[in-house]
């Protein structure tokens, strides 16, 4: 079986919508915040914490409209057809989405495009009585400061071994992930990663060129797994 396992921000979703929502409501103070956090500066626990102090409070009413106007690209949904079909006699692709956003954001946006039964992974946000933002984080990692959400754990835990791992995404929190993945689809900061990794990829402008190309790899007779991340993979089991 075919594990896929996609990011959101900037993958699924027009831009990155946790990204613009900081930005929206906590100004400029969240560029020297994320500048801090791609420089090592901050953990990933403690560039979320700095964004949602720097909000302040706001109005559930605002956080809301903000997110309703959110859009993803409407090829994904051609994508979630294609995967549809595909299982109609036996299930051979199974999908994940893995964010290190906020759940918040991705349930009202995936529900506005009546996309359900879609299982996905992402760290918790709540917005109280009094404006303030909450977050949780249940699925960090000790071992990992750059994601909150570990994304390379639920590609171990939910996959088996004789799965082909399949990942997409685009940004710095898919970095991790993809040294775990025997098949990449990358563009933009994640391309220039496997780039400089020599984590071999294809290149997609949008889900059509995805879907093109797993039709093409379930028509071949046996579907290789990508040695090194084999071999990653088998490492983390080892050292426990």
């Amino acid at each position: 079986m075919l594990k896929i396992y996609i990011d959101f921000d900037g993958t699924i979703s027009i831009g990155d919508v946790g990204y613009k929502l900081f930005l929206h409501f906590a100004g400029d103070k969240t560029n020297k915040i994320v500048e801090n956090y791609i420089n090592g500066k901050l953990t990933a626990i403690e560039f979320y914490e700095e964004l949602i102090k720097a909000c302040g409070a706001i109005s559930s009413t605002d956080l809301f409209s903000f997110i309703d106007v959110q859009k993803i690209d409407t090829t994904f949904l051609d994508f979630l057809n294609f995967c549809s079909t595909k299982n109609q006699n036996e299930k051979v692709l199974d999908l994940f989405v893995v964010s290190d956003g906020f759940d918040l954001y991705i349930e009202r946006i995936l529900k506005k495009y009546q996309i359900s039964n879609l299982k996905f992974f992402a760290n918790k946000l709540k917005i109280q009585d009094n404006g303030k933002l909450t977050a949780e984080f249940p699925y960090t990692d000790e071992e990992c400061t750059k994601c909150a959400c570990c994304k390379r754990n639920h590609l171990l835990t939910l996959s088996a071994d004789e799965d082909i791992i399949v990942y997409i995404g685009n940004g710095f929190s898919d970095q991790c992930a993809v040294n775990f993945a025997d098949i990449v689809f990358a563009r933009d900061k994640l391309q220039t990663y496997c780039q400089e990794k020599n984590i071999s990829y294809y290149l997609y402008t949008n889900f059509n060129d995805v879907t093109k190309r797993l039709e093409e790899i379930l028509q071949r007779k046996r579907i290789r797994k990508r040695q090194q991340a084999e071999f990653n993979r088998r490492e983390v089991f080892i050292s426990g």
